[in-house]
This record gives structure tokens, C-alpha cells and sequence, in this order.
């Protein structure tokens, strides 16, 4: 049976939000991508975009009660910089005892089981000093954790997430199941960021944001993405930007161009410029596509609502 795979750009910013007049049409929310394949709401990142589409499964979930009988929903986050991880606080799911969420995300600076893991990372979020309602005293069911090299996340229909050691796990079966990879990038200060490949059916979509390019292209993303259907790739700055005299080299950005370059090395079928410099406008997101376009012409710029189908 055929089932949509689909993605719909929740958030698209970097660095903070920006609402406002000049950002109306690509929107103003920090980091979040959602994905929808077989009966799975799996969200890449966790930045204020993720806010609105937590209220609308809620919506959803009480109209339907008599149908959906718990919200779920699998959070997979790139790395735990403030933009990618502050809408999960305010995310409604997170309140309701029928919720079951599923969060992965890397280790920052140390070992699994130290202070430094996903659990850690989260708890610290919603500390006292900076949130008023603790993690533990949400309602929702929570099962958090810190991903480590070879981890692949396996998705059945109906299913919850399985995680799964390509080294270790040797009986693991793939058939019929949304399949998450993952690898750790270090071109983004200071503990680099996950990359996520999500497979279903044939097809794919990378997730590389908050990465900078090489010298020839990042080699491993190259190859990571080959022939994936959406790309999805940072191009926060501009050519002037990274190149001019106050420069965001070593920022942990990319340029369209970088991203172009790796969208065509890799042969993949679309790229979407993602992770948008809180400075530039519609307008200078406009330009930005427009010149991507003459580089790889299966370009377009993330904006708040818009829906891919994979």
C-alpha cells in the first residue's frame, strides 16, 4: 500500500526569530522540518516553528478521539544550540498524558551517561532558572536519547521508534520501515552537528543544516546524499558575507553556492536553502534563490508552510 511521505517547513531561521513586516512571507520561526511517512510525525529540529505544529495535532487529536488514541511524535535533533532546540518547551504534546515522544539527539562535549547527554541537555533547558515547569513534571511519556556512531532509528507502521546499531545489531530487519541514519559533522562550532537521512519506499531526504563548506565540498555529506530526493542544506550567509571584510568563515554556515555545489556533486533531484540569516528579508531571500537557481536549477528557498512531497 502507498503511503504519502511528505515535509513541511515549520520554522526556517537561524540563530533567533524574527517576526515581523519584512518576513512575512518566509516567516520568522527558528529551525523545525516536519515529516510525515506512514503514521509518524517526525520533526527535525525543535526551534519555534515546532510550536504551531504542536497545536495543531492537538487540535487534530481532540476532534478525533474517537480515532487517534495517543499523539506520538519523533523528535530528532542536530545539535542543541538555542534555535533548534527552544520551541520544545512550548510545544503542546509535551503536556498531555496521551502523548508519547521520542527524542534523539547527539552527545554534547562527553560520554553517554554523563552531563552532557540528550537527557541532561533537556532537563537543563527547562531548569528553574530558565523555564517554569520542570521536564519531569510534563504529563507526557518521554524516552530520550543520545545517538552514537552506526545508530540508525528504525519506523514501523504503528510501531514505536526502534533504535538499532548497524555494528552490534545484527537481526535488525528494515522491510517496510522508515529508516533513519545519522552522522556526526564537524564543521560547526563547537561539538559539529547530526546530519539525518530519512529512507522510505525509495526514497530520501538529508537534513544538513548549521554545517560549512569545504575546499571541493564537504566530501562526506557529498557522498551521504548521494542521489537522495530533497536536499535540504544551510545557506545562511551570502558569497559577501562569508568572503567580505567583517567574515563569517569559521561561523559554521554555509553559502547557496556551497550548498549548490554539493546538491550537484551528489545528483541529488532537489535542493531546498535552508536556515536563513535572521538579517535578510523576503526580499534578499528572494535574491538569494534567484542566483542559487543559475547554479542548480532545482532550487528553492524554505519558507513557513511550505510542503514537499518526497
Amino acid at each position: 500500500m502507498a503511503h504519502d511521505f511528505t515535509i513541511t517547513f515549520r520554522g526556517v531561521r537561524g540563530s533567533i526569530p524574527v517576526p515581523g513586516p519584512t518576513t512575512l512571507k518566509i516567516g520568522g520561526n527558528s529551525s523545525c522540518v516536519q515529516v510525515n511517512v506512514l503514521d509518524h510525525n517526525i520533526f527535525l529540529d525543535a526551534g519555534t516553528g515546532m510550536v504551531a505544529a504542536g497545536q495543531q495535532m492537538v487540535r487534530n487529536f481532540f476532534a478525533n478521539r474517537d480515532k487517534i488514541k495517543r499523539l506520538t511524535a519523533t523528535i530528532l535533533i542536530s545539535h542543541t544550540h538555542h534555535d533548534h532546540i527552544m520551541g520544545l518547551p512550548f510545544f503542546p504534546p509535551l503536556y498531555i498524558g496521551d502523548s508519547s515522544l521520542s527524542i534523539f539527539g547527539p552527545s554534547v562535549y562527553g560520554p553517554i551517561g554523563s552531563k552532557t547527554d540528550m537527557n541532561y541537555v533537556l532537563d537543563m533547558l527547562m531548569d528553574q532558572m530558565f523555564f517554569p515547569i520542570d521536564l519531569k513534571e510534563t504529563n507526557s511519556i518521554k524516552k530520550i536519547a543520545t545517538l552514537k556512531a552506526f545508530d540508525q532509528i528504525l519506523l514501523a507502521e504503528g510501531g514505536e521508534p526502534e533504535l538499532v546499531n548497524l555494528q552490534t545489531d545484527y537481526k535488525a530487519t528494515f522491510k517496510d520501515k522508515v529508516i533513519v541514519s545519522q552522522y556526526r559533522a564537524y564543521n560547526h562550532p563547537k561539538n559539529g552537528t547530526l546530519v539525518y537521512k530519512l529512507q522510505y519506499a525509495g526514497k530520501s531526504i538529508v537534513y544538513a543544516t548549521d554545517i560549512e563548506g569545504y575546499v571541493d565540498g564537504d566530501r562526506r555529506l557529498i557522498q551521504f546524499a548521494k542521489g537522495a530526493d530533497v536536499l535540504i542544506h544551510d545557506a545562511q550567509y551570502t558569497q559577501e558575507q562569508y568572503t567580505g571584510p567583517v567574515s563569517t568563515q569559521g561561523f559554521g554556515h554555509s553559502t547557496p553556492e556551497m550548498a549548490c555545489f554539493v546538491a550537484k556533486e551528489a545528483g541529488v533531484k532537489q535542493l531546498v536553502l535552508y536556515h536563513h540569516d535572521p538579517n535578510h528579508d523576503d526580499a534578499a531571500v528572494a535574491k538569494k534563490e534567484e542566483s542559487a537557481k543559475k547554479l542548480f536549477t532545482n532550487t528553492i528557498a524554505a519558507y513557513e508552510g511550505l510542503t514537499i512531497p518526497v
